[in-house]
């Protein structure tokens, strides 16, 4: 709670916080009158670490009062008694007042340029470096990071195919696919439905093979046993059925 007047040295400023245009009263016997000249308070840090809450005459650019302020120590407020825009930077430490009266254009902003004041003076000083929080900024999110969630969660989506299962099943034995197994096939390809991505899981020539369904074809009734499981497309599809086995083999 040092403080340093005109006469003093005054140390330069590492970091400028905040700063608005706000002239000084002075004391006239019992009662506070308005300095005319066009004044500037400026909140920063010192080179030596500390907090300074400064006045400065615009005209001549000179730092005329200088406060060091810690922590929980001053309480920057409006002053109700008055009319005016005054405010009043109090110590809670001990008798000193300094009163302001503000000199920017737009006196709705008055009210967040006290609560600035106020968050600034009161910030620890380990947390000096930082700018005021700011309720509207977006979080931001790193490449690598959003990559690995989304690796995590993708890997986590794994969902069982009972198609694949039933193919593998069929396509793992030896020697000829048997009808039983082929209406098995196509009765859970039917299953699926619609509601199954179109892109997804395997075709119907990775699963027909012409080695394997040639024989079957050439020795049993296909169409007549198949017929029950087959969608009422039938002619397309047994159309596509057949140019498959042509380019096939």
């Amino acid at each position: 709670m040092t403080a340093s007047s005109s006469a003093e040295a005054i140390p330069a400023m590492q970091e400028t916080m905040m700063e608005f245009r706000a002239g000084k009263m002075i004391f006239d016997g019992k009662k506070v009158v308005p300095d005319l000249r066009k004044g500037l308070v400026r909140i920063g840090r010192g080179e030596e670490g500390l907090l300074h809450f400064q006045w400065l005459d615009r005209n001549l650019n000179a730092v005329e009062d200088d406060q060091i302020i810690f922590p929980e120590e001053a309480v920057f407020e409006k002053v109700n008694q008055v009319s005016g825009r005054v405010y009043i930077l109090k110590f809670n430490t001990d008798d000193r007042k300094f009163f302001f009266w503000m000199q920017e254009p737009k006196a709705e902003e008055d009210s967040q340029l006290c609560s600035s004041v106020n968050y600034y003076i009161n910030l620890a000083l380990e947390f000096l470096d930082e700018e005021e929080p700011d309720a509207d900024a977006p979080l931001q999110v790193s490449e690598g990071m959003l990559e690995d969630n989304v690796s995590s969660r993708a890997g986590n989506l794994v969902v069982p195919n009972p198609g694949a299962e039933a193919i593998s099943d069929v396509t793992s034995s030896s020697g000829p696919v048997k009808l039983e197994d082929l209406q098995r096939i196509l009765s859970n390809i039917d299953a699926r439905g619609s509601s199954s991505d179109p892109d997804e899981g395997l075709g119907l020539g990775d699963i027909l093979k012409p080695d394997l369904i040639m024989p079957l074809i050439e020795t049993l009734p296909l169409e007549e046993g198949l017929l029950s499981h087959l969608p009422e497309v039938y002619d397309s599809l047994m159309f596509g059925i057949s140019s498959m086995f042509y380019v096939g083999a």
